[in-house]
C-alpha cells in the first residue's frame, strides 16, 4: 500500500462544458423524498434524518432528470436513495468487510424487484425496493423494466466483488478496476431509470446500439471516476486507502504519487468525456426525439453529478472549501499518460470512430 501523504492535495479541476439543469420541483423532490425514506424505515430518528436531507439525494435526483415529470423524478430520488444506502452498508456500515453475509443480502435484494410476495421479516431496504418495483410496472414497458432488473442485478454482482476485494485487500490491477467499476456506479439500472421518466422510451433497438451502449458505459465509468477523484483527498486524510479507487490503482500501477496519480486521473478522465461529447454529436445527427431526450439525460446525470458533488457533505474538507472545481475550458494538454481508450474492457469505445476517437 502507498504511504499516506503528510501534505495536502491541491483541489482538481474538472472540464465540464454541458450546461446546468435542476428540475423544477426540486423542492417536493425532497419532501417526498424524506418521507419516502423515513415511511420505509431507512432512516430512523432525527440525527438519520438530518444527515440524508444533508446530502441532498433528491437534489442530485432533479440534476440528473431535470425535464422529467414528477412522477418520474420521485422514482429517481427513491431508487438513487436505496442505491446510497446499499453503499454505506457494503462500504461502512454492518456489511463492511463481510463479503459472504453482502452476497446473501444482495440475493434478498434481487427477488425483490420480481414483485413477488416479500418473506418476513424482510430487510427495510428490500421492502423499499418491492415498492420501487411496484412504481416501475406502473411507469415503463415491460421490456425496459427486465433490462433495468438485469441491469440492477448487474450491478449488485460488481458490489459483492467489489466486497471482496475490500475484505482481502486485494488490489485489482487497471483493467480489472475498470470493468468493475462500470457496474458499482448503478448508472445502469439508472440510466434504465432515466430512459421512461420524461413521459417516452426509446425503442430497445435504439438502446441496443453498439454507440448507446457506449455512451451509457461512458456515463457510469466518468461519474465514477469523478467520484473517485472527489473523494480521493478526503479519502488519504483520513487514512483510507481505496484498493477500487482510480487514482489509487494508478499510483499503485504506476509507482506515481499522490498528486501525480490524482493529475493522471483527471487527465484520463476529461479523455473519456471528450469521446463522449464527440459520440453524443454523432448519434445526435440522426436520432429521433425520444433517443435525443435519453442522451441529454445522459449528459444531465454527467454535470449533476459534478455540481452535487462540488458542495456534497459526503466530500466535504475541513474548511468548508471546495471540493473540486468546475471549468467549462478544457485545460492545455499537457500531461503524457495512460490513454484510457486503451485499456481493455473499454478499447472498443475508441473503434466506434477513428474519426471521433482520434
Amino acid at each position: 500500500m502507498n504511504e499516506q501523504p503528510s501534505g495536502s492535495l491541491p483541489t482538481p479541476s474538472l472540464w465540464c462544458p454541458i450546461p446546468s439543469g435542476v428540475h423544477p420541483h426540486h423542492a417536493l423532490v425532497t419532501e417526498f423524498q424524506l418521507d419516502w425514506s423515513v415511511r420505509h424505515r431507512l432512516v430512523r430518528g432525527d440525527a438519520e434524518a438530518a444527515r440524508l436531507a444533508a446530502a441532498d439525494i433528491a437534489g442530485l435526483a432533479a440534476r440528473f432528470v431535470p425535464r422529467a415529470t414528477l412522477a418520474g423524478v420521485r422514482t429517481m430520488a427513491a431508487l438513487l436513495t436505496l442505491t446510497f444506502v446499499i453503499d454505506d452498508l457494503n462500504d461502512e456500515g454492518r456489511l463492511r468487510g463481510r463479503p459472504d453475509e453482502f452476497t446473501a443480502y444482495a440475493a434478498a435484494l434481487s427477488r425483490a424487484l420480481d414483485g413477488g410476495p416479500l418473506g418476513e421479516p424482510a430487510e427495510p431496504t428490500v421492502r423499499a425496493l418491492h415498492d420501487i418495483g411496484r412504481r416501475l410496472e406502473e411507469s415503463m414497458s415491460p421490456a425496459l423494466r427486465a433490462r433495468l432488473v438485469r441491469d440492477f442485478r448487474v450491478t449488485l454482482a460488481a458490489e459483492v466483488r467489489e466486497s471482496t476485494h475490500n475484505a482481502r485487500r486485494l488490489p485489482p490491477d487497471l483493467d480489472t478496476y475498470v470493468r468493475n467499476r462500470l457496474a458499482t456506479t448503478w448508472i445502469l439500472p439508472l440510466t434504465d431509470l432515466a430512459a421512461c421518466v420524461d413521459g417516452t422510451e426509446p425503442a430497445p433497438g435504439d438502446l441496443d446500439r453498439p454507440e448507446v451502449r457506449a455512451l451509457t458505459e461512458m456515463t457510469g465509468l466518468i461519474l465514477g471516476w469523478d467520484n473517485d477523484i472527489c473523494g480521493y483527498a478526503k479519502d488519504r486524510r483520513e487514512g483510507v486507502v481505496d484498493v477500487n479507487n482510480l487514482p489509487d490503482v494508478l499510483a499503485r500501477t504506476t509507482g506515481a504519487g499522490p498528486a501525480e496519480a490524482l493529475d493522471h486521473a483527471v487527465a484520463m478522465r476529461d479523455r473519456v468525456l471528450e469521446h463522449w461529447l464527440g459520440l453524443r454529436d454523432r448519434v445526435n445527427e440522426t436520432a429521433n426525439p425520444a433517443l435525443a431526450a435519453h442522451l441529454a439525460n445522459l449528459a444531465s446525470m454527467i454535470r449533476g453529478h459534478l455540481d452535487w458533488a462540488a458542495t456534497c457533505p459526503r466530500h466535504t474538507v475541513p474548511h468548508g472549501g471546495p471540493v473540486i472545481r468546475i471549468s467549462p475550458t478544457r485545460p492545455a494538454l499537457g500531461l503524457s499518460g495512460l490513454d484510457p481508450l486503451q485499456i481493455p474492457s473499454i478499447a472498443w469505445w475508441g473503434r466506434l470512430s477513428s474519426t471521433v476517437a482520434g
